[in-house]
């Protein structure tokens, strides 16, 4: 695994992929159009992973059991009507912010609080530090979205 420092920059460096995609995207109408998926992109940053981050220490520091995860993701009715009306500008800015909030809370957190766990349905035994890989593979895969 890369060491964690090096995933928080490339956490940083995803985002600004994402967001460099976006512009560039000549969206023909079918499915989310770019500015939607940036605040996809950012709403997962703070619903899913930042609020994981949270409950995976909160257990670690309680000497509980990891809990149990599940695939979660925002409702994605909700988000098409959030983001309907965003610039990309705007989403650019949604995205880069969020993300650099995630960065910001990764490098203060102390290194016993890499290794807190959960047990993920789809991923198994994961731990804060492994979650980072998640992150980059599910930024990918939008990134990629709006190539199509």
């Amino acid at each position: 695994m890369q060491t964690f420092d090096s995933q928080l920059g490339k956490l940083l460096d995803s985002a600004n992929r994402i967001c460099d995609e976006a512009k560039r995207s000549s969206w023909n109408g079918e499915g989310w159009a770019p500015p939607i998926i940036l605040g996809h992109v950012s709403d997962v940053d703070k619903e899913v992973w930042m609020a994981r981050f949270e409950l995976m220490r909160n257990a670690a520091h309680a000497h509980q059991a990891p809990p149990h995860l599940s695939w979660w993701e925002p409702d994605p009715v909700r988000t098409a009507g959030k983001y309907a009306s965003f610039t990309i500008e705007q989403a650019v800015s949604n995205l880069e912010e969020s993300r650099k909030e995630m960065v910001r809370f990764l490098e203060l957190i102390p290194v016993a609080d890499r290794g807190a766990s959960a047990m993920h349905q789809t991923f198994g035994l994961v731990s804060v530090e492994s979650m980072l890989s998640v992150i980059l593979d599910h930024d990918e895969e939008h990134r990629r979205s709006l190539m199509q």
